[in-house]
């Protein structure tokens, strides 16, 4: 069996795997989820091995939720980057196309002033003046027929460059936004705390920041109950208000699935809290309505984990202090703001 047919078998092999996992856990066989546990088997991602095998490990039951959250962690925003260098790819060429014809036109210059020098010997025997000028002619008429040209494909390339340039744009956009709630996600957030992290290390006089950890009460039952759709117009909402609470550098990102992280750059941990609070009022206040029918479905809260940044421990460290801070809201009856000890 040569490599190739081994590789196809092995896929197979993690195909059926994969069904079979969905199927067993009565999961729904969607693109992300079917993806997650491909991935799980293949066993592409350490990080999505580790999770699983701790979750199944617990006894626990794998949530749909937490898989998802393994799906726009680690599968989606590697695949958005994986696009934008193709993109970048293609630009590269278009620049190599560009110097090629910027070469030609240069070679025909050259050949042209190789003319002009001769010419200018020949023009002192007044024997050959006529000749020569006969091929000066010709050559200018060549010439000037040749830079007629490169104007017409230098402005091609100019207006293919300016609508690659847009397209490249409009697609790191796309790569750092999250495409349902339209805040950054979760790779643009983690981009900007590392630029974050290293600032304050390399600073003298560091400002404090911050970073929160926000989670959506009870929102499995809220999708069980009422159904994705409904689930999906409250995280829209709920990304919404919390941009809304934020100003100036302050970043809000999905995370995954029903998790948000919030950056807050020159915001030392008592202010941080402070805004969780408000912000934690402001949501539970809010009645939840469908936009289509003007249905009620109650309210929503949201606990919320914070941390402070510590020299040196990287953003890494940083969402993991937030993330227990969170977890022991959640723990300590949800609806509550806590933060990293």
């Amino acid at each position: 069996m040569t490599t190739t047919d081994q590789q196809i078998t092995r896929h197979w092999e993690y195909a059926d795997a994969t069904l079979r996992a969905l199927r067993e856990r009565g999961l729904r066989p969607t693109p992300e989820l079917y993806h997650v546990w491909f991935v799980y088997f293949a066993e592409e991602n350490p990080e999505i091995l580790r999770v699983i095998d701790a979750v199944q490990a617990s006894g626990d039951q794998l949530a749909e939720d937490t898989l998802l959250q393994l799906y726009y962690r680690y599968i989606f925003d590697r695949q958005a980057a994986d696009f934008l260098q193709r993109g970048m790819e293609d630009f590269s060429e278009l620049v190599e196309n560009s110097d090629e014809c910027l070469s030609t036109a240069r070679a025909g210059l050259g050949k042209y002033g190789d003319l002009l020098g001769r010419s200018l010997a020949t023009l002192k025997d007044h024997r050959k003046l006529s000749p020569i000028l006969t091929e000066v002619i010709d050559q200018t008429d060549q010439m000037r027929h040749t830079i007629d040209g490169l104007h017409k494909r230098l402005d091609s390339y100019l207006s293919r460059v300016a609508m690659l340039q847009r397209e490249l744009d409009e697609t790191r956009e796309r790569s750092y936004t999250d495409g349902l709630t339209r805040v950054s996600n979760r790779m643009y957030f983690e981009e900007q705390l590392t630029l974050l992290a290293a600032e304050y290390d390399a600073s003298d006089h560091p400002e404090p920041f911050c970073v929160m950890m926000v989670d959506l009460d009870q929102f499995k039952s809220v999708n069980d109950r009422f159904g994705h759709r409904i689930g999906d117009e409250i995280l829209v909402l709920i990304a919404s208000m919390l941009k809304a609470n934020i100003k100036g550098r302050d970043i809000v990102a999905r995370y995954g699935g029903d998790e948000f992280a919030i950056l807050l750059p020159q915001t030392p941990l008592g202010d941080a809290m402070a805004l969780a609070e408000d912000m934690s009022k402001r949501i539970a206040a809010r009645e939840i309505k469908a936009k289509s029918s003007g249905t009620s479905y109650g309210q929503m809260t949201i606990s919320v984990g914070a941390a402070e940044y510590i020299a040196n421990e990287g953003g890494a460290k940083l969402i993991d202090r937030a993330d227990s801070a969170l977890y022991r809201a959640k723990k300590n009856g949800r609806n509550r703001n806590f933060a990293a000890e």
